[in-house]
C-alpha cells in the first residue's frame, strides 16, 4: 500500500468515489515531486515541492483539474500537519475552479456596510 493511499484513507471522510479520485490525484503529484526531487516520503515533502507541481508540474491540464489537485495537496498538507503554514505559499490561480478570480472593484469596497455573506443571512431571516 502507498504512503499517500494510507495517509488518505485514514484522513478523508466522504464516499469512496472521492476518496478514490483523492488517491489518484494524490500518487501523481507523488510521482511528479519524485521525478523532480527523488522523494519518496511525503513526510519528506516541503512546500516548494507542492507549489512547483501546482504551478509547472500540472500545467497541461484546465484550471478546473488544477483545483482539484490543489484540494488535494490542501488534504495532504493538512494530513500532514502543515497546513496552517502552508497556506499562504499554496495560493494561486488554482485556488479556484475558473483560474484566476477577478479582482473585487474598489466600488463595491468603498460602499462599505455588511460583508456579502451576513447580508444575505439578514435578508433569509426577514
Amino acid at each position: 500500500m502507498s504512503a499517500i493511499r494510507r495517509l488518505l484513507e485514514r484522513a478523508q471522510p466522504g464516499s469512496a468515489g472521492g476518496i478514490a479520485q483523492h488517491i489518484r490525484r494524490g500518487e501523481r503529484l507523488a510521482s511528479l515531486i519524485h521525478a523532480r526531487w527523488q522523494i519518496q516520503r511525503p513526510e519528506q515533502w516541503r512546500v516548494k515541492h507542492l507549489h512547483w507541481v501546482l504551478e509547472r508540474g500540472l500545467t497541461e491540464l484546465s484550471p478546473a483539474s488544477r483545483y482539484h489537485y490543489y484540494r488535494t495537496a490542501r488534504v495532504l498538507a493538512a494530513t500532514l500537519g502543515h497546513w496552517p503554514d502552508w497556506e499562504v505559499a499554496l495560493r494561486g490561480a488554482w485556488t479556484h475552479p475558473a483560474g484566476l478570480r477577478k479582482p473585487k472593484t474598489r466600488d463595491a469596497a468603498a460602499r462599505g456596510g455588511r460583508p456579502p455573506k451576513l447580508a444575505h443571512r439578514a435578508k433569509l431571516r426577514r
